[in-house]
């Protein structure tokens, strides 16, 4: 398998938008009182690879935010100013052009990244909740196969983890690029042409304020995946950075955990085996004898045909057809994370709600995938 999509470095964030007709002494937006009029504002995602940095910055530096959100339809430097009530430089213009995220035709500057508004993210989101939820039943026997071999390894309370950052945020990504829908990062390349970033950055607005994320890190061929929310993110990063984390990896990657713990780079102790001598945390194969992966391999091509079945690049406009895939996928596993919960398929722990005074309540937020030699 191509590199997977949190095998790799990336950087997601978001941010949404809708491209209204520009109308000179009209509201550019009909929906702007509910979306602000500025796209440092909204959730800005980058699923990219980065020579300096990701094109966050040059959104959110001075009024770069506003100057996109009026330009979503094109604009004149004139009609610009007038609808900011403000000057916009020169330098701002070159800083978003020189970025990609401007481009210019004439006098007239244009938004060039694809920009999702309250109508229409919500549009995709009503017709990818519609999808989950068909999706969840037919996938249910394979979530109570992957249920059943946790709890023989007496690790139930890692499913959520295991569907979430394992399944859906894991396994999806790697058929869809092994299929070419969606791009892998090990084909994006830095360029003479594109010489800071490469990959699609896209802009939604209302942001998912309690959706996970999964970030992840460790030795070749070993992948500690972390499922994160805002309450601990800070206690999983200070894990993640921890010196000795990935010759303890490899030695929770052969199963044998007896006496085995990480001390985290703020001085607190990780304790990683159960009284069996086996790992509290659980250690996936990605083979076909690993029940885990089996299962889990089984959703993941579920989803990843709707994804090819649904046809998001009309709707979101502007934008390829892998870009298009990128996008209605990052929304579809959100939503079939959200109807698992709701068919009552899994729980969400609630140290994700609530964060954690012990680093033993974060364990159950900890998978470990074991990649094919």
């Amino acid at each position: 398998m191509t590199l997977s999509f949190w095998r790799a470095f990336i950087a997601l964030f978001a941010s949404l938008t809708f491209y209204p007709l520009f109308t000179t002494g009209q509201s550019f937006h009909s929906e702007s009182a509910t979306a602000p009029p500025d796209l440092s504002k909204w959730d800005l995602i980058c699923y990219c690879v980065t020579s300096v940095n990701t094109p966050h910055f040059a959104v959110r530096a001075d009024t770069n935010g506003q100057i996109l959100y009026y330009a979503q339809d094109g604009a004149t430097k004139a009609q610009l100013e007038q609808a900011m009530g403000a000057p916009v430089l020169s330098s701002q213009l070159g800083l978003l052009r020189d970025w990609r995220l401007l481009k210019r035709d004439g006098d007239v500057y244009t938004a060039s990244i694809p920009v999702l508004g309250p109508e229409k993210i919500g549009r995709l989101r009503q017709e990818m909740g519609d999808l989950a939820s068909r999706i969840a039943p037919e996938v249910r026997p394979d979530i109570e196969k992957i249920a059943s071999e946790l709890k023989r390894r007496n690790l139930s309370d890692h499913l959520y983890a295991v569907l979430f950052s394992y399944v859906l945020d894991g396994l999806t990504w790697d058929h869809l690029q092994s299929s070419k829908a969606v791009l892998a990062l090990s084909d994006l390349q830095i360029t003479a042409e594109h010489p800071f970033w490469e990959g699609t950055f896209w802009a939604l607005y209302p942001k998912r304020d309690t959706a996970p994320g999964t970030n992840s890190t460790g030795p070749e061929g070993i992948t500690l995946l972390m499922t994160w929310t805002e309450p601990v993110l800070k206690q999983l990063g200070a894990l993640q950075n921890a010196p000795t984390l990935a010759s303890v990896l490899q030695r929770a990657a052969t199963g044998d955990c007896r006496h085995l713990s990480v001390e985290d780079t703020s001085h607190n102790t990780w304790n990683l085996d159960l009284p069996d001598g086996s790992c509290a945390v659980p250690v996936i194969h990605d083979e076909a004898s690993d029940p885990v992966y089996a299962a889990g391999t089984r959703i993941a091509e579920r989803i990843a045909n709707a994804v090819l079945d649904y046809n998001a690049q009309s709707l979101i406009g502007g934008v390829t057809a892998q870009q298009a895939h990128l996008i209605e996928t990052h929304e579809l596993i959100l939503e079939l994370l959200d109807a698992f919960v709701r068919q009552k398929l899994v729980e969400q722990p609630a140290v994700l709600r609530t964060g954690a005074d012990t680093r033993g309540a974060l364990l159950p937020v900890l998978v470990v995938s074991v990649q094919k030699k």
